[in-house]
């Protein structure tokens, strides 16, 4: 049974849907959700964390469906499934001092006395390759890379089975960027965590996810093992992403179709930046279907698949 799964989930602001019937499922080896901004990542994920109610559909713990869980259990979700954000100073209060934010996650979800949350803190920092001593200090005195280990320290400290990565390194240069990938990795095998990922970046997504969903415009348009979207896209979408990302020694990326156009409003949304469209394409929007141990919503998915080079 998945940890956590979406089940043709619809979500909108006002009358502005921006979610579309997506289907996905959390499992052991990390899922990642990927896509340009304004996809519908980040709207998902927090309604995956219960932060925003479907228009249709269901967000499933377990078996169980979170509009229909009751207050106890809606403790025990909060516990198990915690969110990292893209700016690590958004888990940390600003007036408070770091070890103080670890301990208040502490005192919510576990009966420690002060002593043990002081201890407690400490371990955590450990944890995430930060000194002890970093606990006195307040978010604005240390770097992003640290704001963002301690933000992890925190959503650890309830010991969660999933954790929530919403774009976790994208506000972070490019070193640090690594360093706290690798510390994802030795948590996730230390810890037997569980990630849902949420980037726009496939580079980092084949780090520590098996499968990946990539979202454009609300809507899944391919689906299936990462290291299979990286070296072979089915979708000129999946393409145009992975390309985008620089390689050593390798030629600048290069955009592809129109990169600026809006998606369109009937047919396949992708159709009017994608270089392959055709007439059908603008006639008649696709649907999922099974191709080569994936799913793809592509008419011309097996072209795709032939035009584009391995990697």
């Amino acid at each position: 049974m998945s940890l956590l799964s979406a089940e043709e989930v619809t979500l909108a602001y006002g009358r502005t849907p921006v979610v579309h019937e997506v289907s996905l499922a959390v499992e052991e080896g990390g899922v990642g959700l990927v896509g340009e901004s304004g996809s519908g990542k980040t709207t998902l994920a927090r309604a995956l964390l219960g932060l925003l109610t479907p228009r249709s559909g269901r967000v499933l713990y377990g078996s169980r469906d979170l509009a229909a869980m009751r207050r106890g259990e809606l403790a025990e979700f909060r516990g198990a499934v915690q969110p990292v954000f893209q700016d690590g100073s958004e888990a940390l209060n600003p007036r408070m001092r770091v070890g103080s934010s670890i301990a208040e996650a502490l005192s919510t979800h576990h009966r420690l006395d002060r002593a043990a949350r002081r201890v407690r803190v400490a371990e955590l920092l450990d944890d995430v390759g930060l000194e002890p001593g970093l606990a006195a200090r307040r978010p604005h005195e240390i770097s992003g890379g640290q704001r963002q280990r301690a933000a992890i320290a925190r959503a650890l400290a309830v010991e969660p089975r999933l954790l929530v990565l919403d774009e976790p390194t994208s506000a972070l240069d490019v070193t640090v960027q690594a360093r706290v990938l690798d510390l994802l990795q030795a948590l996730r095998t230390g810890r037997g965590l569980t990630y849902l990922l949420i980037t726009h970046n496939l580079a980092v997504v084949d780090r520590l996810c098996r499968t990946s969903h990539v979202l454009f415009a609300g809507r899944v348009v391919e689906s299936g093992p990462t290291r299979d979207l990286l070296t072979r896209p089915a979708h000129p979408y999946t393409l145009a992403l992975r390309d985008a990302v620089p390689r050593i020694g390798g030629p600048p990326p290069a955009a592809t179709g129109r990169t600026e156009a809006a998606p369109a409003e009937d047919g396949c949304a992708f159709r009017l930046r994608c270089p392959l469209a055709v007439d059908r394409c603008a006639a008649e929007a696709p649907a999922p279907r099974a191709l080569g141990g994936r799913r793809v919503a592509c008419h011309r998915a097996e072209e795709v698949l032939t035009v584009a080079p391995r990697r």
